[in-house]
C-alpha cells in the first residue's frame, strides 16, 4: 500500500520530474514511440492505405496509440521519482545511523568511540609530521553527590550543561567528547602550554555556565605517549593527581604544567 502511495504522489507534485536526470521518463517515452509506428503502419498495410496525417483523420481511434509515449514516459517517470525519493530516504537514514554511530545521546558530542578512532588518526599524523597532538582530560568535582542528593535526571541535566559550556570553549579544529560517566576527553593539536591553557579556559566556562567546577589531566604525543592508550593514561594520571590535591584543598583545577 505504501508502494502504491508513493507511486501516486510522484504524479501530484510536478516538481518531481528532473527531465534532465530521470532517465526512467525517457526510457518510457522511448519505449513508447513504436506503439502508434506499429499501429500505423499494420492498419496501413492491412486496409491497404497510404501512410500519413489522411490515414489518421479518417481513423482518429490511432490518436490513442499517439499518446502512448507521453503516458509512457509519465508512467516511467514515476517510477524514477519514486526510486530518487527512496535513495534520498536511505541517504537520510544511512546519515543518521551515522550520526547515532558517532555521537553520545546524553550530551550531544562525540561518543568515545569516536574520540579513540579520531585520536588515532591525530597521534598518528603527528608521529609523521613531528607536529604535537595533545589529550585534555575532563572530571566533573562532585557529581556523584549531585545524582545521590537530585537523583539522575538532574544528573543528567548538570552533564548537558557542562557539554554545552565545554563546546563553547572549544576551537573548530577541536575534538571535544564524553568519555564516560562524568569524563569528558579533548583532542586538540597543539604543545602543553595551549592544552593547559585551553583546559583551564574550559574550566572557566564550565563554572561560570553551571556553578560546578571541573578538574583536567593533560598529555601530549609524542612526549608523554604514542598511543591513544598511553595519552589517556598519562593523562587520567595527571587527572587524579589533580583531584587529590583538590580534595587536600593544596591544588587548581589545571594541575602541573
Amino acid at each position: 500500500m505504501k508502494s502504491v502511495t508513493s507511486f501516486l504522489g510522484a504524479f501530484r507534485d510536478r516538481f518531481t520530474y528532473d527531465v534532465r536526470h530521470n532517465v526512467y521518463l525517457w526510457f518510457g517515452v522511448l519505449w513508447g514511440i513504436p506503439v502508434p509506428c506499429f499501429s500505423v503502419a499494420i492498419h496501413a498495410v492491412v486496409a491497404g492505405e497510404p501512410l500519413g496525417i489522411d490515414l489518421l483523420l479518417r481513423h482518429p481511434w490511432h490518436l490513442i496509440f499517439l499518446l502512448h509515449p507521453p503516458i509512457f514516459g509519465l508512467v516511467f517517470g514515476a517510477m524514477g521519482t519514486v526510486r530518487r525519493n527512496l535513495e534520498r530516504e536511505n541517504e537520510r537514514l544511512i546519515e543518521t545511523l551515522r550520526g547515532m554511530a558517532m555521537t553520545d545521546p546524553l550530551t550531544g558530542l562525540y561518543n568515545r568511540r569516536y574520540l579513540l578512532d579520531q585520536l588515532r588518526h591525530m597521534v598518528a599524523a603527528s608521529l609523521r609530521t613531528r607536529q604535537p597532538t595533545a589529550v585534555v582530560m575532563f572530571d566533573l568535582d562532585g557529581f556523584k553527590s549531585v545524582n545521590d542528593t537530585q537523583g539522575h535526571l538532574a544528573g543528567d541535566r548538570v552533564l548537558r550543561a557542562v557539554a554545552a559550556s565545554l563546546q563553547s570553549a572549544t576551537r573548530q579544529s577541536d575534538v571535544l567528547g564524553r568519555y564516560g560517566g562524568d569524563e569528558f576527553l579533548m583532542v586538540v593539536q597543539g604543545h602543553r602550554d595551549g592544552a593547559a591553557l585551553l583546559a583551564e579556559r574550559a574550566a572557566e566556562a564550565v563554572k561560570r555556565q553551571t556553578t560546578m567546577s571541573i578538574s583536567s589531566g593533560h598529555a601530549v604525543a609524542p612526549s608523554d605517549g604514542a598511543t591513544p592508550e598511553e595519552l589517556i593514561g598519562a593523562a587520567d594520571a595527571m587527572l587524579a593527581t589533580v583531584k587529590r590535591s583538590r580534595r587536600e584543598g593544596r591544588g587548581s583545577a589545571r594541575g602541573p604544567q
